[in-house]
Order: C-alpha cells, then structure tokens, then sequence
C-alpha cells in the first residue's frame, strides 16, 4: 500500500478550493497524467452533500489507467474523499480537507491511500499514480491562481 500525506497554506477562500476540486470534469485541464474524465452520475443526496461518479484516465506516454470512482463532497465538514470502484487498484481512498484559516486563506489537506491488485501492474503504474499524486497541490494552487487571482486583487483593493 502506498499512502501520501500533504498540507499547503494557499491564499483562496476555502469555498474556491472546494469547488474547483469538485470540478472533476475539467481536471485533464491541469491534473499531471490525467487524460479524460467522463462523468457517470452527479446528484445531490441531501444538502450540502454531492455525489459524482466518474471514469477518470491517467497516464503517461502509450500507458494508461482507467477507473471508475466516487467523489463524495460534504460543504458542511469542508471535505472531499474520492473511492475507486474499479479498475486496476484493489483500493484508492483520497480525502481533501479544506480548513480556513481567514475568509481569503485555507490551510489544504490531501491524503491518498491505494494499492493495486497485480504486481506487475504496480511496478509500472505506481511511478505514474506517485508522481500524479506528489505534485497535485501545486496543480491545484495552480489552477487557483488562474482562474481566481482577479478575485484576490478585487478584495485586497476593496480593503484599502
């Protein structure tokens, strides 16, 4: 099993965060190795929680992985945990956890647990999940920066 563990102080409202890592859809846009996510289901279970189900893709070169996955979102507990349900892993838990610090910083935590099912497949993919999964803090602080610097000048010019 491998298990990867990280926390970053990012300079968004935890609100931002959250919803761009709901966005599933748009992660080949930014995501290292992530080729193609095709929604499956979306629906709302109660308020305040979502539920995606996807096929997501990853890879590098000629090699691929595809699996199936659940992302639970829960607004009230500020967390996200992804749960594959298919594919070439025997398991894969990934839990984001937003903690604001004020109303324009978060504290961001990620954690990711899996394992997969063959070895032979382990050997060659675990070099792209590691490293797929090592740099996804900077991807999304990234694509934070792009799509929500505007915001952050707006609101430091209107505190002035």
């Amino acid at each position: 099993m491998t298990s990867i563990q990280t926390t970053k102080f990012v300079g968004y409202p935890w609100s931002d965060l959250f919803n761009l890592v709901l966005d599933v859809k748009s992660y080949p846009e930014f995501v290292p190795r992530c080729r193609k996510v095709r929604l499956l289901s979306h629906r709302i279970t109660e308020p305040g929680v979502t539920i995606i189900v996807s096929r997501m893709t990853v890879g590098f070169s000629a090699f691929e992985v595809s699996y199936a996955n659940r992302t639970t979102a829960d607004t009230v507990g500020r967390q996200i945990s992804i749960e594959a349900l298919d594919g070439p892993l025997r398991f894969l838990n990934a839990v984001w956890r937003f903690e604001p610090r004020d109303e324009d910083h978060t504290q961001l935590h990620f954690s990711v647990d899996y394992e997969f099912s063959n070895p032979v497949l382990a050997a060659v993919a675990s070099r792209v999940f590691g490293a797929m999964f090592g740099e996804i803090l900077n991807a999304f602080e990234r694509r934070a920066a792009q799509l929500f610097s505007y915001r952050s000048a707006s609101a430091a010019h209107r505190r002035r």
